[in-house]
């Protein structure tokens, strides 16, 4: 029972990503809108006797606008975030996972705190390079997901009941054999062919194209020659090394940042601890009094047969552990403690490493010191900047003489794509993010401003002057462009002339190679063994990517052998000549069969997973606080 338990914490659907599978749309089966009035109004969900409270649907909210942020870019914001739905989608997770706990509630299922505190303590993620628990670790997990440890706790017994309930419906889901030769035959069918290759660019062209032809060829692709939207842009950027030098920072106004600030340069003591912990004071307590002189605790370990003490790494005094340090820093030399109780039980440590701590020196630190003061000086200077520049524009002032202002400072593009280019095709050089300032021209009517954009390094307001609408370029402009396009298609529908022509000269008894006999532009060559999807099951073999592309692996693979099929690949034509189709391997299969079994298996065990949650869910009514959510969504 407790190594199943230990196992269900391990495979944890919040550790182990087990939670995405389980957290199917909730549209599926839907969320009731009831408002009920005796709802907690710090409570967002209530499903029967569990609650889902407002600050863990805005922690979750956050972390997802956080992760989006990083992905799309700093424009993305938490109404934008809301607009695409994140909010409604994890109000439906949430929701279910309510439900999930409601009918294990039910169903009886409980995880005892020793037994979960002790397969916590047992899971790999928490585990240094040493193979102990990290008590280290585990306070990372925490504090990147915004977490106490009492609420981390309960969401592994959450998940992990909801685990329990559902592991059995998953247990020993078999694919049946004919699905799983099905997938493998499709998967590992092969076929060779004889193939004739005509390259575009061996095939002679008989006349270049007039003048005439080129104009055609430009009217029927003038998409492919229209320049792209161009925007007139200027814009002020403001930056807070530009309003507070560096040099501008006294020796006096250091020194006194130095003598107010002096906690900030201590080196805090150290620690280097290991720990055994204990179920009980009194186990904790009967292993103390066998502690003798010079033990350490593997020794002691070894004799009270607790094993292996748990190595806590080298803590800080002001370290965030989840517990009080006071009783290990309050050990001045090396050795182990009395009993020391915690939310995990009663521990007993040892000092195995220590140091004092020191004060770092001015000269040391002043470079740090000239920083802090410029950014803590800079964020006052640039809030009156902006202010200052956004009352400027009101008053109808001048970009070009407000970037006269000092600290301030002026960018201007006559022409701007969304490419960051110019209208002779030069890229243009950007002191600020690329990016989002072309994000933010063509996304500003012209004639106006755009918002205030402010970051860490500077701010700015950028004004688009003017447009200039997509348009063809002139045909004098681009007719190098236009005679390159005319040639490429003269030598495509060369090579096609010169494919059909083959397809007629192949008859039953026709040698393939022999058509390349005295032809430059036909090139034989053996294609395959090769699947459908254009590789080869052979470890190092490598089939060259110009004998194939979808359209010839589909007629292909649906021709008989001896029939002779025709397509277009990279850089041009392929005719081939079916020779052999290579039904999978029966003893291949045997020896990969565990893994085509077990990846079909899987698919089927989530869908028996959503399965069971739609039916379990339709059990329970799921009320909505919506003026507690309502508050919580961006406007």
């Amino acid at each position: 029972m407790i190594q199943g338990l230990q196992k269900a914490v391990k495979e944890s659907l919040l550790l182990k990503g087990f939670l995405g599978i389980l957290m199917m749309s909730f549209a599926v089966w839907g969320v009731g809108d009831a408002i009920n009035p005796a709802v907690d109004p710090n409570v967002v969900i209530k499903v029967d006797q569990v609650e889902v409270r407002a600050v863990e649907l805005q922690r979750r909210f956050t972390t997802e606008v956080d992760q989006l942020r990083d992905a799309i870019g700093p424009d993305f914001t938490a109404k934008d975030a809301a607009d695409l739905g994140i909010m409604d989608n994890l109000i439906s997770q949430l929701s279910e996972r309510a439900t999930l706990d409601m009918a294990a509630r039910e169903m009886g299922l409980e995880v005892p705190d020793s037994i979960l505190r002790r397969a916590v303590m047992e899971q790999e993620s928490f585990k240094d390079e040493t193979g102990n628990f990290s008590q280290i670790l585990l306070n990372s997990l925490l504090a990147n997901n915004s977490l106490t440890q009492q609420e981390f706790v309960d969401l592994v017994r959450s998940d992990v009941t909801r685990q329990i309930m559902l592991q059995p419906i998953s247990t020993n889901t078999g694919a049946p054999k004919s699905m799983v030769d099905a997938l493998f035959r499709y998967r590992a069918e092969q076929r060779s062919a004889d193939v004739l290759y005509i390259a575009d660019e061996t095939v002679q062209i008989d006349q270049e194209p007039d003048e005439p032809a080129l104009r055609t060829v430009y009217d029927e692709n003038i998409n492919s020659f229209s320049a792209p939207e161009y925007r007139e842009v200027e814009a002020i950027v403001i930056r807070p090394t530009d309003l507070v030098p560096p040099e501008s920072i006294t020796d006096d106004e250091i020194q006194t940042f130095y003598d107010e600030n002096i906690d900030r340069y201590r080196t805090q003591p150290t620690r280097t601890v290991r720990q055994l912990v204990f179920g009980t004071e009194l186990d904790a307590r009967a292993a103390y009094d066998q502690v003798q002189e010079g033990d350490t605790l593997i020794e002691l370990g070894e004799r009270t047969n607790m094993g292996a003490p748990i190595d806590l790494g080298e803590l800080r005094a002001n370290a965030n552990t989840g517990f009080d340090l006071s009783a290990i820093f309050e050990q001045n030399e090396k050795g182990i403690s009395a009993p020391v109780q915690t939310d995990f039980g009663w521990h007993l440590f040892e000092v195995m490493d220590l140091t004092f701590g020191s004060v770092k020196a001015l000269p040391v630190v002043r470079a740090d010191i000239i920083d802090f003061i410029v950014n803590d000086r800079a964020f006052d200077e640039m809030y009156e900047a902006t202010i200052y520049l956004e009352d400027q524009l009101a008053a109808g002032v001048p970009m070009a003489e407000i970037g006269e202002t000092p600290g301030f400072s002026r960018l201007y593009f006559e022409t701007l794509d969304r490419d960051g280019r110019d209208a002779t095709g030069a890229r243009l050089t950007f002191s600020i993010d690329q990016d989002r300032f072309i994000r933010l021209s063509f996304g500003t009517p012209a004639g106006l401003e755009s918002q205030l954009v402010e970051t860490e390094d500077y701010a700015f307001i950028l004004r688009v002057i003017s447009t200039i609408d997509p348009a063809p370029k002139p045909y004098e402009r681009v007719a190098a462009e236009v005679r390159t396009l005319a040639d490429q298609q003269s030598r495509a529908a060369a090579t096609l002339a010169t494919a059909e022509g083959l397809l007629d000269d192949i008859g039953p008894s026709t040698k393939i190679p022999d058509l390349a006999v005295n032809n430059d532009s036909i090139e034989f060559a053996k294609l395959g063994p090769v699947t459908r999807f254009g590789d080869s099951l052979i470890i190092g073999s490598i089939i060259p990517a110009r004998l194939v592309s979808p359209a010839l692996m589909e007629r292909l693979f649906q021709a008989n052998t001896g029939d002779v099929v025709q397509a277009r690949v990279a850089g041009g034509q392929i005719v081939a000549k079916l020779s052999e189709i290579i039904s999978p391997d029966a003893a291949e299969l045997e020896q990969i069969r565990d893994q085509v079994e077990n990846a079909v298996s899987s698919s089927l065990a989530n869908d028996l997973i959503a399965g069971f949650t739609k039916s379990v869910t339709r059990e329970f009514k799921v009320v909505l606080n919506r003026e507690a959510i309502d508050e919580l969504v961006p406007q």
